[in-house]
């Protein structure tokens, strides 16, 4: 029975543990120290990514605005060509055949198909 009594004790004993006993693997103002470290890198990081979303939004906007002026332009252009070719009718010409019109036309279709299909290639962001 004095056995049991006395590792009772000893665990009690082990137990009550006086604060100047206490070692700490690290100090509070250590873990403070890292992690005031930590925070300061990811607002780094925030800020950063937020500098990059606002200028693809502004990029974005830019970029279907002036997508929208080509569409336009090229629009007129067309209608330009269409009135070659019924100036070239009305004397009898095939206006398909005037020099440089295949390209002009082959160019502007091209121009037209980009800025329609260029707007969905950088969508909007909220």
């Amino acid at each position: 029975m004095s056995k049991i009594v006395s590792i009772e004790k000893s665990t009690e004993l082990s137990k009550e543990v006086s604060p100047e006993k206490v070692e700490l693997a690290r100090k509070p103002a250590s873990i403070l120290s890292e992690a005031n470290k930590l925070d300061s890198k990811l607002r780094g990081m925030e800020s950063k990514i937020e500098k990059a979303y606002l200028n693809y939004k502004q990029s974005q906007k830019e970029w279907v605005s002036k997508l929208s002026d080509i569409e336009q332009d090229s629009d007129r252009l067309e209608d330009d060509l269409v009135k070659i070719l019924d100036a070239a009718q009305e004397i009898g010409v095939d206006g398909r055949q005037i020099d440089g019109y295949s390209k002009a036309a082959d160019l502007v279709t091209m121009l037209q198909r980009i800025a329609s299909d260029g707007k969905k290639l950088y969508p909007p962001v909220k």
